[in-house]
């Protein structure tokens, strides 16, 4: 367990400082662009790689990639047949993905009618969402070769490289709106290349790493058993993977009818929100699968079991904070991170509305990261499809029935209420085939958890209406004093609260902290 927290500190570490320059990166554009067309429809256009990105490459592709290569790294006695798997499947990513960009670079003009149908009647709008596509599509070649290589040296135990690749694209994303926008038409354009440079540089990086266990090259792809047994696991687990972006995209179809700003709201609104999501939900998620595939494969149920347990508890101590943390506060941290320039008191408005109900549901994204890795690590990629499928159908008929009252925070509210009706169907079939045991610590400490978050809740309100009752007349040096001094003084409460009640002790808290030092 000791090296397992350890990679996920280490995990958490880089994608914290991913998630740092990012809201640089977000601040920037909030600042030259704020919610304008441009901003919509380079958030539109950025979204269908991302898409892929996360259907192909991160999610069912490490889900089938990892306890299949796991086997192989685990059973030293023929290293060649995993170097074979690995280029493999590297070759197999590389010709998909770039048959794949050929035919929405040219289709590009559809993908848009379908991705933003609100964009047909505004010809400007859909003009640039088609131009900023087509540059940034071919973003989806260089970071599904990223994301598979980052999965391969995952297996080995080696995730530092993996986690900080994000921190490069946000970095060219800032260098590109300083350097490349006195050069091109808009700030738009210039993030547009800054995506595809950014890819490029990841790649780059992530193939040097890959580099100190295998020497991946294109080639002819051999579909040998080990690559079938991956399609098998793959195809669900991508079908699977596709439903769950699916609300992501849902969302974006459904904005695009709204005025010009919705998508713009809903895009800063989600990148708050899934600062925690990737620090803690995701970053578990990476950690978890190996670690479990390896134990399960070697018939090791204590300590699979434990395993899941600890992961659990561990992700609602952070979680249910997180999410008190940012329904409370979403209006100054809004306010104090994006209300300048372009970006004006109703953005800020309509952007921390739709950031409290996305902070609903944080928990649950959170736990279901850790859930399908559960599922994942036992070669099972079909019963999360079925659940998402479920989910999404949910995700659906609830955006539909909300945004004609709520607007965008209906959108976000109904993607709260899909994720969490996903996360009790994961543990509902997890219980019912005895793959998750609840041991007495977890369910003591969820209690205490539980309830340390009820107390913190009361706490945080009452410093937010003492402190942020006239925050639009603070100076902006106070503002920016106030909001990380309001969220460390949160962090003391909640962890003073944890240690009273015995859900973590000062000796626990002490090795978590002694584990940063990597």
């Amino acid at each position: 367990m000791k090296s397992l927290f350890r990679s996920f500190f280490t995990v958490s570490f880089y994608t914290f400082l991913s998630r740092v320059l990012g809201f640089i990166r977000d601040i920037l554009i909030a600042r030259y662009l704020g919610s304008t067309i441009i901003t919509d429809t380079f958030f539109v256009a950025f979204r269908i790689p991302n898409y892929v990105r996360s259907v192909i490459a991160e999610g069912a592709y490490s889900a089938a990639l990892i306890p299949v290569l796991s086997g192989l790294v685990l059973n030293k006695t023929d290293n060649r047949e995993a170097s074979d798997f690995v280029e493999n499947t590297t070759s197999i990513l590389f010709l998909f993905t770039l048959f794949l960009t050929i035919i929405f670079f040219f289709g590009m003009p559809f993908i848009i009618q379908v991705l933003a149908p609100g964009f047909t009647n505004n010809k400007e709008a859909f003009e640039l969402a088609v131009y900023f596509g087509k540059i940034t599509f071919p973003y989806i070649i260089f970071i599904s070769l990223t994301a598979h290589f980052a999965a391969v040296i995952n297996v080995h135990e080696h995730f530092a490289a993996g986690a900080f690749a994000p921190a490069i694209l946000n970095l060219n994303f800032i260098l590109s709106l300083f350097f490349l926008t006195p050069y091109v038409t808009t700030a738009g354009h210039a993030l547009s290349y800054g995506v595809l440079i950014g890819g490029v540089l990841q790649f780059l990086y992530l193939y040097r790493a890959v580099l100190n266990f295998y020497r991946p090259r294109i080639q002819i792809p051999v579909l040998n058993e080990k690559v079938k047994k991956f399609f098998i696991l793959f195809l669900p687990g991508v079908i699977g993977s596709g439903v769950i972006q699916l609300n992501i995209v849902i969302g974006t179809i459904i904005a695009s009818f709204l005025p010009i700003g919705a998508i713009s709201h809903i895009y800063y609104a989600d990148r708050l929100n899934q600062l925690p999501l990737a620090l803690f939900g995701i970053a578990l998620g990476i950690v978890l699968l190996p670690s479990l595939s390896k134990a399960i494969k070697q018939s090791d149920t204590d300590k699979a079991h434990n395993i899941q347990n600890r992961s659990i508890e561990f992700s609602l101590l952070i979680s249910l904070p997180s999410s008190i943390g940012l329904f409370i506060l979403a209006e100054p941290i809004i306010h104090t991170l994006f209300e300048r320039g372009a970006f004006v008191e109703e953005d800020t408005f309509y952007t921390s509305k739709v950031l409290s109900y996305f902070a609903l549901g944080l928990p649950a994204y959170i736990l279901i990261k850790v859930l399908v890795a559960c599922y994942f690590a036992r070669e099972d990629t079909k019963t999360p499809l079925y659940i998402s499928i479920i989910s999404v159908i949910c995700n659906v008929v609830l955006s539909l029935l909300l945004i004609g009252s709520m607007r965008e925070m209906g959108i976000a509210l109904a993607t709260a209420i899909s994720a969490w009706v996903n996360t009790l169907l994961l543990f509902l079939f997890l219980v019912t085939r005895n793959h998750m045991k609840f041991d007495n610590s977890l369910i003591k400490n969820s209690i205490k958890i539980l309830i340390s978050s009820l107390i913190f809740f009361l706490i945080l309100n009452g410093l937010n209406e003492i402190l942020y009752t006239d925050i639009s007349e603070k100076s902006l040096f106070l503002k920016l004093i106030l909001l990380p001094t309001v969220i460390f003084l949160a962090i003391i409460i909640y962890l003073g609260i944890i240690i009273m009640l015995r859900v973590l002790s000062i000796n626990q808290l002490r090795e978590y902290l002694e584990k940063l030092k990597w």
